[in-house]
């Protein structure tokens, strides 16, 4: 009995041994796991703080521009003034529009529109170029483009249309740009007299020294052109079948409406829509192939508006 009592308080005693040793090691496993996740956590959270840290200091850093920042500089007179011709519509007729044009900076700076005061004395418009608001961009990272600063100048069409010369003087830094301008048939030119600062051009970044003659046609607003894609001969004039193929799509020939207006391009053929939208700007609308011509017929319409620009 003795014996049996011995051997059961060793039983129980060694298997206490091991469950505690069980548990302990458990419980030191779970504190292990325990440990590793919480270093995982602060490690994420201090990431997270150090990229919210970052993102101010980029926020508020020279490096970076608005959006729309406050044009907080004083009016800058450029040096040189490109101008074109293009055309905007107001009262359902389309008048031309001088459209000035000045480098004004570059991807990292602000500049608003230029400033010009327009007035008229007789047959002489004058065009009174002041400047514009500029602001200096201080990013290190910068768009590798060039900030034009534009505004644009209605004529008034009734007024070309009266007899006489007419003069167009455009004012910048002191000095005077004649030019001559004219209108004839629906035509409107625009010649160089005296030009040293202000120089007409066609739209783009690399204006001549001298100015160029710049003709455009104010095609009424309901003119719109038709036009050739595919294989297109030169030498051939397609404006015949072009005519009938209009007819059939229920235009009428321009010229028929509107005495005196040009229809000189074998390719091309103009219009006037009565039951027909017109093409969104810049963009060819499909009409179908050209019957016996292995050429696709597209509309467009005649030119892009100041407002394009």
């Amino acid at each position: 009995m003795l014996a049996l009592l011995c051997s059961a308080t060793n039983w129980y005693s060694n298997f206490g041994t091991k469950t505690n040793w069980r548990f302990r090691i458990l419980g030191e496993e779970n504190f292990l796991i325990i440990k590793s996740m919480t270093k995982k956590v602060l490690i994420t959270i201090t990431v997270l703080i150090l990229i919210v840290i970052g993102a101010l200091v980029f926020t508020n850093s020279n490096g970076f521009r608005s959006p729309l920042p406050s044009l907080t500089g004083e009016l800058t007179i450029p040096k040189y003034v490109s101008v074109f011709l293009a055309s905007s519509v107001e009262n359902n007729k389309r008048v031309p529009v001088l459209v000035l044009s000045a480098v004004a900076g570059g991807g990292c700076d602000s500049a608003s529109d230029l400033e010009a005061k327009k007035s008229l004395r007789g047959n002489t418009l004058v065009v009174d170029i002041k400047g514009y608001k500029f602001t200096k961009g201080s990013g290190e990272f910068c768009p590798s483009v060039i900030l034009e600063s534009r505004a644009k100048v209605n004529v008034d069409p009734d007024w070309l249309k009266q007899n006489g010369e007419k003069e167009i003087i455009f004012k910048l830094d002191g000095k005077d740009n004649k030019y001559k301008i004219s209108y004839s048939q629906y035509r409107v030119i625009l010649n160089g007299v005296q030009a040293t600062n202000v120089i007409a051009s066609r739209p783009g970044y690399n204006p001549s020294n001298t100015p160029v003659s710049l003709e455009m046609t104010l095609y009424p607003i309901d003119v719109a052109v038709m036009y050739l894609a595919g294989s297109v001969s030169s030498e051939k004039d397609y404006r015949p079948a072009m005519q009938n193929f209009a007819q059939a799509k229920g235009f009428v020939p321009a010229e028929q409406i509107y005495s005196g207006l040009d229809q000189n391009e074998k390719s091309q053929f103009y219009v006037v829509l009565k039951n027909h939208s017109m093409p969104e700007p810049n963009r060819g609308e499909s009409l179908g192939d050209l019957p016996g011509e292995s050429v696709g017929v597209y509309l467009k319409q005649v030119f892009s508006d100041a407002e394009h620009y």
